[in-house]
């Protein structure tokens, strides 16, 4: 019970905190946050990460399939597993959230707001992150805290 109530709080906090931070933002002048490494700055985004296939014609009719396709079997894959891990739960929460925010963006407007610039590395919002601190969590769940990880610090029984 636990578990659902904390997936539930996190789950509309992150699409809550993504979209109110899109709103916040958008449009709005550049400003240095930390110089010469971090701004905010609003673009639009209509492409996937780091703007692949941006411009491209079809790219939009392919991200909402696509998004519509991963965040239905993410769902169902979350209520169906039975390793009743919190962490495991929380990430898969994180990634439909973030790509749920980035949907809500790609049907209302046709692109993606993004405005968290690190000079170093790209332009990203919320939604983003939400999606890959819960793709790291995950990693970490199936390599290194499950179970049958891969990289398990759990002495296995001998005689399955």
């Amino acid at each position: 019970m636990i578990t659902v109530i904390v997936c539930s709080l996190v789950f509309a906090a992150s699409i809550a905190l993504d979209q109110l931070t899109k709103a916040l933002t958008d449009g709005a002048q550049t400003v240095e946050i930390i110089k010469d490494v971090l701004y905010i700055q609003s673009t639009y985004n209509t492409g996937a990460a780091f703007s692949m296939l941006g411009g491209v014609e079809w790219a939009q009719t392919f991200f909402i399939i696509l998004t519509v396709v991963a965040v239905a079997v993410a769902t169902v894959y979350l209520f169906m597993n039975k390793k009743k891990s919190l962490w495991l739960d929380l990430s898969i929460v994180l990634v439909i959230s973030g790509a749920i925010g980035n949907f809500i963006d790609r049907i209302v407007l046709g692109y993606v707001r993004d405005f968290i610039y690190v000079t170093f590395f790209a332009n990203f919002n919320v939604a983003d992150s939400a999606i890959t601190i819960g793709a790291i969590m995950l990693l970490v769940f199936f390599f290194f805290l499950d179970k049958d990880a891969v990289f398990s610090f759990k002495k296995k029984d001998e005689n399955k």
